[in-house]
Parts: structure tokens; sequence; C-alpha cells
């Protein structure tokens, strides 16, 4: 009773009107900072955020946009219902997933949306670009990090055996098969996060804005002056000022991770280093080599930030990797 009258105060809390600025499409991963990045241009004027609206675990989300299988999300018969659901999200006419009013930058009325896409739609970014008046960022964080941070990766098996198995080749889907069968959690893990990954990268366009979690921790001002620049933001000092404030996530997070975030312990490389001590040399080669099968060459062996191409400005941060 209590969560259904919540769910009425958020449908009416507020109103999405939208004047015609872009949208922002925000793709990545689970547990790779997108509620951090999501909330902090949510801060800009006229926003209002769109939580995972592709969550098919979420009963609601199943319910409205008519689709309750992961696999039936990456099939051609999708499109209709996808374009269906999104536009009465970015109309403003579907109201379910409103954010709670009594949040910080609570606005009763919007003109703008911020998706934060983590769970489908990687075969599809540009489209969502194209048919939604959408500007792309693309949030990418260290894959052993991630698989580290995740418990669970409900979509593993689904991009094997949905439709979306067409864009590998027929050695990447049998050694896909192989790492099912006989790897390690951290095996499948960078497996999921290489099967999410390869689409988009290969995909990707020169309007994209792709970041990285480990230049937002390590060096962000440049970050959020080209995501400003990029996606039409007129505050950046509001992010700069949230970056020290840990997402409304934070509860997955370790209490140390929370205070480095809030720069009351340690250096800040500490939270992209840190995956380092738990994962040997070895066991860093293996899944590493994963990446190569699948011709992804962002992060590489050795190194626990990205490849210089992915970097936005120079390298200027002295204690990155020391």
């Amino acid at each position: 009773m209590l969560n259904a009258i919540k769910r009425v105060v958020k449908s009416v809390s507020t109103v999405h009107c939208p004047d015609g600025s872009p949208n922002v499409f925000l793709f990545s991963m689970p547990r790779s900072g997108s509620t951090w990045l999501m909330e902090l241009i949510w801060s800009q004027p006229h926003f209002r955020y769109c939580d995972e609206p592709l969550d098919l675990r979420v009963p609601l989300v199943k319910q409205h946009l008519g689709i309750t299988e992961w696999e039936d999300l990456y099939s051609h018969d999708a499109s209709l219902p996808l374009q269906d659901y999104f536009q009465a999200l970015c109309d403003g006419r579907l109201r379910f997933m409103n954010f709670n009013p009594i949040r910080r930058y609570y606005r009763p009325v919007t003109h703008r949306i911020v998706f934060k896409i983590i769970h489908g739609g990687e075969d599809r970014i540009n489209w969502f670009r194209d048919t939604f008046n959408g500007r792309i960022v693309y949030l990418l964080r260290h894959p052993i990090a991630v698989t580290l941070s995740r418990e669970v990766y409900p979509r593993l098996h689904a991009f094997l055996s949905s439709d979306y198995r067409r864009h590998f080749t027929r050695d990447q889907l049998e050694y896909a098969e192989k790492i099912l069968d006989t790897g390690t959690k951290l095996d499948r893990g960078v497996l999921s996060w290489c099967l999410q990954n390869a689409v988009p990268l290969r995909e990707s366009a020169d309007d994209w804005t792709i970041v990285s979690y480990e230049q937002m921790v390590l060096d962000p001002s440049p970050v959020v002056m080209h995501l400003a620049e990029r996606l039409g933001l007129s505050k950046p000092e509001r992010m700069m000022h949230r970056l020290a404030i840990p997402s409304a996530v934070k509860s997955k997070s370790s209490k140390e991770t929370q205070h480095v975030l809030e720069g009351r312990a340690r250096r800040r490389s500490w939270l992209v280093e840190k995956w380092r001590k738990q994962v040997d040399e070895k066991d860093e080669r293996r899944v590493m080599g994963i990446l190569e099968r699948f011709n992804i060459d962002v992060y590489t062996q050795g190194e626990v930030i990205p490849v210089d191409r992915l970097w936005i400005g120079p390298k200027r941060c002295q204690d990155i990797c020391e």
C-alpha cells in the first residue's frame, strides 16, 4: 500500500514538457559509475532523469514496455514496442519512472531527460540518437574492476541465445560458450563486459561522447567541460561541485570507497587501482586475453586506465599509476 502511494505521488509530482532540446542517453553497465554521472548531468537546469528504463527485472518496466524476456529485447520485433515506450517517456506521457520529489534537484516542470541505460539497447544506440533527438554519452570502466564489483550477470546467457549473436563470429561464439561452461566467475564477468561493450565500441560515432570512470575519478575537470560543450549544459560548476558527492547507490560501495569519493581518505587513484590487490598477474593476463578475442583494445594488460585516445585532454595527473 505504501509503495503504491509513493508511486502515485511520484507520477504527479512533476510535469515534463519537451522544448526541443536534445535528450541525453547515457549508456554504460552496472558498477561503472553510471548513477554518479547521471546525477551530475541531472544537476543541470531543466533536466529530469530516467533510471534504468530497460531493466526487465522491474515489473512496471515489463508491463509498460510489453517485453518480458531479455532475449526478446534483442529481436527485430522489439523495435516497435521500444519506440512507443521511449516516445511516451520522452513526451512525458509515461510517468511511472518520475524521480523522487524530495531529491535535491526536484523541479515541478522539466524539459530534458537524461536516460541511464545499463541493461539493453547496446546494438541500437545510434537508433536511440536518431529516433529520440538524443545525444549519446558512453561510459566505460576497466572490465576487472566492474566484474569484481558485480554479483550477477542477468543478460550473459541472453547475449548468446538471442539475435544479439549476429554481431559475433562463429569462433567468438564458440569461445564464449566455452567460458560459460568451464570459466571462473572472473572469466564469465569479463566475458559479459566484452559482449556488452564490443558492439557499441565497434559502432561508435564521432558525435558520441565517450568517457571513462577512471578519468572521472582522476582528472574530472576536462570531462565536465567536454560534457558541457557537447551536451549543451549551462552550469558545469554544479557538476564540479557534486563530483565529491557519492551517488544514490553508494550503499553498494564500501565505506572506504565512500570516504575516498568524499575526499576524507587516501588518494583518489586508489579507487581505480584497488582491484589489483584482488587479482594476481596470471589471472589478469588470462581475462585481458578475452578482450583481445573480441577485438577490444580500450583497456590493455598491465594498465588500470584506458588507452590514450579515450582520455579527454592531456594526462596531467601525476599519481595516475604510481
